[in-house]
């Protein structure tokens, strides 16, 4: 499976850069006309393009789940999630937030996506390790969706976990936000 944590797809002439080759066009080629020996040319880019038009889209939904860390071990182990023919997106949640905690007990939000004719498999795979993922609401994964690594998992022939670089607060409702221990802007 490939995890994501690469930038979005650059535009190019004709399209956007299919996604089993995302390259800048803006730093090739250099002011002297080098390129590497490995990067498309033009005719490659459009050719690619095509290729991944071409290529049938899966119809997927999703599912959203609170997991915590023994449970991720299992369920993010990539060959266990091609086996169980579903993909993911994850969130870690901070320490310090409801539905998670420090180590053991340190939480994760996920959304589960898989085909509907996988549903049973999917579901009892979850079970397994002590998940009712049909407790989350099912909803229908638009194809055109504007999500981008929606988009990625539509047009993967193959089990993907995107996984979330950032720590994520859950605040209940009513609730105020507990802020940052750096600040709201620790980067100012």
């Amino acid at each position: 499976p490939f995890v994501a944590g690469a930038p979005p797809r650059p535009r190019v002439e004709g399209g956007s850069a299919p996604s089993c080759c995302p390259m800048d066009p803006g730093i090739y080629p250099t002011a002297d006309g080098w390129c590497p020996p490995t990067w498309p040319s033009a005719e490659e880019r459009l050719r690619l393009e095509e290729e991944e038009r071409c290529r049938p889209k899966r119809n997927l939904v999703k599912r959203t789940v609170l997991i915590t860390a023994p449970q991720a071990e299992r369920l993010l182990d990539g060959s266990f999630m091609e086996a169980s023919r579903y993909s993911l997106q994850v969130f870690p949640l901070r320490a310090d937030t409801h539905f998670s905690g420090t180590e053991q007990d340190r939480g994760f939000l996920c959304w589960v996506y898989y085909q509907p004719k996988d549903e049973q498999t999917v579901v009892r795979v979850w079970k397994s390790v002590d998940v009712d993922i049909t407790e989350g609401e099912k909803e229908v994964v638009d194809p055109d969706t504007g999500i981008l690594n929606e988009q990625r998992l539509i047009a993967s022939q193959t089990q993907v976990c995107f996984f979330n670089v950032q720590e994520w607060e859950v605040v209940k409702e009513g609730q105020p936000e507990k802020g940052d221990k750096d600040g709201p802007s620790w980067w100012s």
